[in-house]
């Protein structure tokens, strides 16, 4: 389960930056890749999926794990329906709440992945490495 953490921890963020990048330039310079956006939002929400679901199987994470499985769905539904919000004069503020919702799936899988390398280092019979030996 470890590998699967390390993944997360690194294909989410990397992940999470291309969907900035891409966003920002949507947003600013009227620059669309918006289906490769898309993309990459997924990639982030399911490194936050798959390491929620890890969380959930260790003492010590469960609580994060939990409230990763329950935002994972948040992101790409807020994602999608963004563009239908506050149309108008204020539709920056919607934009705001979807880098937020995004910057915010990235922080916890991260989190997911600290805390994971904490948990482990406690308690080395835990991990994969150890149940292999």
């Amino acid at each position: 389960m470890s590998i699967l953490i390390r993944i997360a921890t690194l294909a989410g963020p990397y992940a999470g930056i291309g969907a900035l990048v891409l966003g920002l330039l949507h947003w600013f310079f009227n620059i669309s890749f918006i289906e490769l956006h898309i993309l990459f939002g997924a990639v982030v929400t399911l490194s936050l999926l798959a390491a929620g679901i890890v969380a959930l199987s260790r003492r010590g994470l469960r609580g994060l794990g939990l409230l990763s499985v329950v935002f994972a769905p948040v992101v790409p539904i807020f994602g999608m329906a963004q563009a239908n919000l506050l149309v108008g004069g204020f539709h920056w503020v919607i934009r705001i709440a979807h880098l937020l919702v995004g910057a915010a799936a990235i922080a916890l899988t991260e989190r997911i992945g600290g805390r994971f390398a904490e948990v482990s280092a406690q308690d080395p019979s835990a991990t994969d490495e150890a149940r292999a030996a």
